[in-house]
Formats: C-alpha cells, sequence, structure tokens
C-alpha cells in the first residue's frame, strides 16, 4: 500500500514538473525598463560562439548600454526629432532593398563549372598574385583536451579526412577546416601563428589551448610566399568568390531594371 502511494506521489511530481518545464518561458537574462534580453536572443545572435563567456558578457554588456542610451535618447527628445526620422526612414529603405536583395540571390544562386573558374583564373592570374606570406593548413578546434589528443593520434596514423570523420557527430570537435588558405596577418590570436610558424611542410602540431576550453591543432600542407603566384587549387575558392560577387552584379543591374519595366516606373534626371 506504502509502495503505491510512493509510487504515486513521484509519477504525480513529474507529471506537474514537466507541465511546468513544457509552461516556462525563453529564460529572461536581463531586463532594462520594459525591454528583456533573453537566453535563446542571445544565442541565436551568437550562434556557435554562444557558450563562450567572454563573448556572451561582451554582447550582454552592450545590449544594456544601447538600451539604457536609447531610453535616455528617448527622454531628450531625440527620437523626435525631424533628423533622427529622416535618418530612420532612410535606414529602413536601406534595409528593406538589402532584404530584398539578399532573397532575390538565395533563390538566384550562381555556381560557377570548374572550367568557368580557370578560365577566370588564367585571364585575372595576376590579381591572385599573394600580397603577404601565406599558409595552407587544416585546422581543427576542440572543447576537450583529451579528445584533441585523441584526434592528434589518428590523425598520425591516418590522414585528416579519415581523422575528422571519426570525430563527426562528436560535441568535443568544435570546428574544422581542410585546405584553408591563410594569410599571415589572419593568423589570430597570437598562438596560432607561433604554431603554424614553427611547422614545416606535412608536420602536425601538438595539442595548443587556443583560449579556455579552446584546443586547437594544425596540420601545415605548404607555406607560400608575398609575390608568388599559387596554382589554381590552391586559390580557387577565392577564383570562385570573385566570379560569384560579379555575377551578383549583373543579376542585381538586371534584375532592377526588370522591376522598372514590369512596373512602368517613371524615373526623371533632373540637371542641377
Amino acid at each position: 500500500m506504502h509502495l503505491r502511494i510512493s509510487l504515486l506521489i513521484i509519477l504525480t511530481g513529474l507529471f506537474f514538473l514537466q507541465c511546468k518545464e513544457e509552461e516556462r518561458p525563453a529564460k529572461n537574462l536581463v531586463k532594462v525598463g520594459d525591454s528583456v534580453l533573453t537566453e535563446e536572443y542571445v544565442n541565436n545572435a551568437l550562434g556557435e560562439f554562444h557558450n563562450q563567456a567572454k563573448y556572451r558578457d561582451e554582447f550582454i554588456n552592450n545590449w544594456i548600454e544601447r538600451e539604457v542610451l536609447f531610453k535616455e535618447a528617448g527622454n531628450t527628445g531625440i527620437l523626435d526629432d525631424n533628423n533622427f526620422s529622416l535618418i530612420l526612414n532612410r535606414s529602413r529603405k536601406e534595409l528593406a532593398a538589402a532584404m530584398l536583395i539578399n532573397k532575390y540571390l538565395d533563390d538566384n544562386k550562381y555556381e560557377p563549372a570548374s572550367e568557368e573558374s580557370k578560365k577566370f583564373y588564367e585571364q585575372y592570374k595576376e590579381d591572385f598574385i599573394l600580397p603577404d606570406d601565406a599558409y595552407k593548413i587544416n585546422i581543427a578546434y576542440f572543447g576537450n583536451k583529451e579528445k584533441a589528443i585523441q584526434f592528434r593520434s589518428i590523425l598520425i596514423e591516418s590522414d585528416w579526412k579519415k581523422a575528422i570523420n571519426a570525430f563527426r557527430g562528436d560535441g568535443a570537435l568544435l570546428s574544422n577546416e581542410s585546405d584553408k588558405l591563410i594569410y599571415i596577418y589572419q593568423l589570430q590570436p597570437v598562438i596560432l601563428y607561433k604554431i603554424i610558424n614553427n611547422l614545416l611542410p606535412g608536420e602536425i602540431s601538438i595539442v595548443h589551448q587556443a583560449e579556455p576550453m579552446s584546443f586547437v591543432i594544425v596540420e601545415l600542407i605548404e607555406k607560400y610566399y608575398r609575390g608568388s603566384t599559387p596554382a589554381f587549387e590552391i586559390v580557387q575558392d577565392k577564383v570562385k568568390d570573385r566570379i560569384i560577387v560579379l555575377k551578383n552584379k549583373e543579376v542585381i543591374r538586371n534584375y532592377v531594371n526588370k522591376l522598372i519595366d514590369e512596373h512602368n516606373i517613371e524615373i526623371k534626371r533632373y540637371n542641377e
């Protein structure tokens, strides 16, 4: 009898606890006046960095400052100022136009073929001369030192692709990039510069702590010197990006002209 009563109490408690969790609103982190900053908002804004304390603290502090200043702006009448209204209206138009363009480009994505990229590279090869020393690397970040050490052991015995596949889906693997071309001035934090600068092509670094709860492993594939022209395979991603930028400009220009024709928009230019 006592066992039944105890079981009933436990089940009832779990039921109400579940209901309470389901009904609980998003976790509030900060409240400034009537404005509330939620956990969900911070996580969405910071993306993959939402668990890193220094980024969270900086984001939250900036949000508090912005809310305090905004409320003071209202108290001083700035929100009713004509200049504020003009700037706000212009910003609305620019934001709306930018969102429309982004949507149109997402719906009309352009992917250059390999042959097109190679032809573009040959035609504009001088544009891809390295402005500084650069490195081609494989790099991986882990949130756990032991897992990073395990990864390095697998990497030494096999190759980068197999090592990454071995940790696919493991939460300890924070991020990774393969065949990444990085310039010397992009090597941040300083520890990353020290790691890569001391490696020989084909060499794998030991596990280093890049930041609190962030451990990095680097494999140096090749080093390229300033003023040299890298092979197409090294800069093919940059070539592709350049083609897409140029193509998008053309797409946007044609889209605007199409809208003008479809809606019979009258455009007058006045001489000064």
